[in-house]
């Protein structure tokens, strides 16, 4: 896999790596669906049925988890391979569900991949949305000049940050503010995109990538 040119930085980069961080928090998303839809199939393999979904099921987990991986290297520069290993039988067979059980349960790379999606859900958000949220509410600080009476008027209590916005200009004072928070955001956006990249490769890569030795063909 080549790996792209990374992050940029300045305005534009911030920006544009914050929206990339929402668009990963919505795959975190979907792996969380992924893991409810497993738990569900595992509840119902009792009966028959279930067992019938679970191949289906890590098999929609890997298609998330290579997306994760093909955007580490374009959107990061941070290139993580495909650890996965073959299918032992043509793509026209139609092979039992025994084999597909053994070809996916003795892959250690479904493993590494459920063990992902939970600790995204978990954690990945952090690093993925911080930067939006940063930008958006340093936004509302910037604005708080033409915001600030109707929340008042509202009997909201408006506060923010450090600064009780109570007339106009303490509302003043918040766009000074709004607009280093606003910086923040965009300043963390490329690193913290790098972070979860670097934190992707931690566990999606080839574990003999990881320990230095070529990763398998």
């Amino acid at each position: 896999m080549i790996a792209g040119p990374g992050p940029r930085k300045g305005l534009r980069g911030g920006l544009v790596a914050a929206g990339r961080g929402v668009a990963l928090a919505g795959l975190m998303l979907a792996g969380l669906g992924v893991l409810v839809a497993l738990t569900v199939a595992v509840t119902l393999a009792a009966l028959g049925f279930g067992l019938l979904l679970i191949p289906d099921t890590l098999l929609a987990g890997r298609g998330l988890t290579s997306r994760i991986r093909r955007r580490a290297g374009k959107w990061s520069g941070i290139p993580i391979a495909v650890p996965y290993r073959p299918q032992p039988w043509d793509d026209a067979a139609r092979p039992s569900l025994r084999r597909r059980y053994a070809w996916l349960l003795s892959d250690q790379a479904t493993w590494r991949d459920l063990l992902w999606m939970t600790v995204d859900a978990l954690f990945g958000w952090l690093l993925t949305l911080t930067p939006v949220a940063l930008i958006a509410w340093g936004l509302f600080g910037v604005i708080m000049p033409a915001v600030w009476a109707p929340i008042v008027h509202a009997g909201g209590s408006n506060w923010y940050g450090f600064i009780h916005v109570t007339g106009t200009s303490t509302a003043w004072l918040s766009v000074p503010l709004g607009v280093a928070i606003a910086a923040i955001g965009v300043w963390s956006g490329p690193r913290l995109l790098t972070v979860h990249s670097r934190f992707a490769r931690s566990l999606l890569a080839p574990a003999s990538t990881l320990r230095g030795s070529p990763a398998p063909a």
